[in-house]
């Protein structure tokens, strides 16, 4: 089957075969032809799966180019997301005159986003929180808006935007078409599709196995001067007898394979910059064994056939959930075992979780080895490597035969040498220091709840982080927790208790998304206010004032944070819905102590 058999406009098969698609996919084949028809459509299918040509085809055909303002709004959770589907919308509207499309979402400026309504876009992409904005504010129109589409709704309702969707769903008219897309079908989103959807055709797509369950995938969260170093630990440890290193640019490979050579290793770059020949020798220096590690680009790297690579490194995540697939595709063949280890650094914890939503897995944590452990096990791979020679060799060398010494110390001497031989002194780097986290909490850091979710205080794997805006701000927990989820990329579970007060916030996370979270949110708006989140470091400590005077600074002490980790006060608990008195003080904007009335 052909894009063509399935009844689109020649403007936009023309833009199908300028972005190169042959034949569409199952839920392409399953959704477009009754959605083209006007049918309502649940599309069961993961990510990947061609779901965005499925809804956007359909959608663009309903617009009617002679006529200015939004009429397709497609609502997706994230930022990303939201400026992914547009790019693709762009793409398919190429040939269509007068057809345009924009992406609506927080945390960025309103400006450029109601340039885009006020000249007539007629196919909205955004998050559900600035859609809401906007339509308040009467930016965005929504009576001429005849095809509603939900994309990764199950991911919506996880980040709680159940009452927001249905907000935007009342103020649209009824007399329009719904495409409905999720991963997964809860009875959360079953009662979601029966409020907004009528009498939809339920497509279901069975998800493939990416990945071969032989294949072990693990993570080191790694900051990115440091990750030369701990591959140098992989190979030291003899966790790469033949490797292959993704790296995202030229000039990254260029680096890694600099940084090993001058460690002594046998290494070789493959990028797009070298000519064809010189990539022969290397893949060829590479399959005969010469060559332990190769570092390549994605590029470079397409249609190399090896079978026997042991494990795959991602130096970088890369961009494309699919990418990742066929990068570590390469190890685990025939059957064999294999293993695939990501570095990721702070920014790259909402990417991670989108890969292993595609790929339906999730990959191991795994913390940095020590310099102490790399040496424990080298030492270990040596005396296995005499042991295996042992059973080989049977002639003892003439060398060796007037030495009058004890068997014991001759082999303690030759073990010593052979153990001082190739060795280098360990580079020292930031990930060898125990986190804050785990002295505090007196573990490792890896208790096997990682990632779990829910009441993390409880389990003892949570960092709390502040926010100066609350109660008198008319923030609430929702607002908090679409904030983490779509402005600051938390993936999902990483979010526990969410304590309000009247002038600031506190809310535990999962220390794995801590720094980001700080980093991506250290300024940003919330409820049309201005906000700092930064990690909450308790009490501050002030000495006791002379009697009868106030100390200086009292009035932006901790008395102008009500509630604030001491027991005089109480807060809002939000994670299990308790509510609370405020306290019976507060200060007004001079400082001053008030009795509340």
């Amino acid at each position: 089957m052909t894009f063509s058999d399935l009844g689109i406009c020649p403007e936009i098969l023309e833009a199908i075969e300028v972005l190169g698609f042959d034949t569409p996919s199952p839920i392409q084949q399953s959704a477009i032809p009754p959605a083209l028809a006007g049918a309502d459509i649940v599309g069961l299918s993961h990510t990947g799966s061609g779901k965005t040509l499925a809804f956007s085809i359909p959608a663009l055909e309903q617009i009617d180019p002679g006529v200015e303002g939004v009429q397709v709004l497609c609502l997706a959770p994230t930022r990303e997301l939201a400026v992914q589907i547009c790019r693709e919308v762009e793409k398919l509207a190429l040939f269509l005159e007068g057809v345009s499309a924009a992406p609506i979402y927080g945390g960025a400026s309103f400006g450029p986003q109601l340039a885009a309504l006020r000249r007539g876009v007629q196919f909205v992409v955004g998050t559900p929180g600035r859609i809401i904005d906007l339509m308040e504010q009467g930016e965005l129109r929504t009576e001429n808006i005849s095809v509603l589409i939900l994309d990764e709704a199950d991911e919506m309702l996880d980040m709680g935007f159940q009452e927001d969707i249905d907000r935007i769903v009342s103020a649209l008219p009824e007399d329009r078409q719904t495409l409905f897309f999720s991963a997964t079908m809860s009875a959360p989103i079953r009662a979601l599709i029966n409020r907004i959807a009528r009498e939809p055709q339920e497509i279901s797509i069975e998800r493939p196995v990416l990945t071969v369950p032989t294949c072990e995938q693990s993570v080191y969260e790694v900051v990115f001067s440091s990750r030369i170093e701990v591959l140098s630990r992989l190979i030291e440890m003899g966790r790469m007898k033949r490797g292959l290193v993704f790296a995202n640019t030229k000039r990254v490979v260029d680096d890694v394979v600099d940084g090993l050579l001058a460690r002594g290793y046998a290494v070789d770059r493959l990028h797009g910059d070298m000519p064809q020949t010189l990539r022969e020798r290397v893949m060829d220096s590479f399959r005969k064994g010469n060559l332990g590690v190769l570092v390549a680009t994605d590029i470079a790297a397409r249609g190399l056939d090896i079978d026997d690579v042991d494990i795959v490194v991602n130096f970088e995540l890369p961009r494309d959930p699919e990418d990742y697939v066929h990068r570590i595709g390469r190890t685990a063949r025939a059957g064999r075992k294999g293993k695939a280890v990501t570095f990721i650094g702070r920014r790259d914890f909402a990417l991670l979780a989108r890969i292993e939503r595609f790929i339906g897995t999730r990959m191991q944590r795994e913390k940095v080895m020590t310099a102490s452990q790399v040496e424990q096990a080298r030492r270990e791979a040596l005396v296995d490597a005499i042991i295996e020679r042992a059973a080989l060799e049977t002639n003892f060398p003439d060398e060796l035969r007037d030495i009058e010494m004890e068997p014991q110390r001759l082999v303690a001497a030759m073990f010593s040498l052979l153990t001082d031989t190739g060795k280098r002194e360990m580079q020292p780097i930031p990930e060898d220091r125990p986190s804050k986290f785990a002295k505090r909490n007196g573990s490792n850091g890896t208790d096997g709840n990682e990632g779990t979710g829910g009441d993390l205080s409880r389990l003892g794997r949570s960092v709390t982080l502040f926010m100066n805006g609350g109660k008198l701000l008319g923030i609430r927990a929702k607002d908090i927790a679409g904030l983490l989820y779509n402005e600051g990329g938390a993936p999902k579970g990483s979010v526990g208790d969410i304590r309000i007060y009247l002038k600031h916030s506190l809310i535990e996370v999962s220390p794995e998304v801590a720094p980001q979270l700080i980093e991506a949110l250290a300024t940003c708006r919330i409820c049309g206010y201005e906000v700092n989140v930064r990690e909450d470091n308790g009490r501050p400590e002030f000495p006791e004032p002379p009697a009868g005077r106030r100390s200086k600074g009292s009035s932006r002490g901790f008395d102008s944070y009500p509630g604030r980790s001491h027991s005089g006060r109480r807060a809002a608990s939000h994670h299990w819905g308790e509510e609370h008195e405020p306290p019976p003080f507060y200060q007004d904007r001079f400082g001053r102590r008030k009795r509340r009335s």
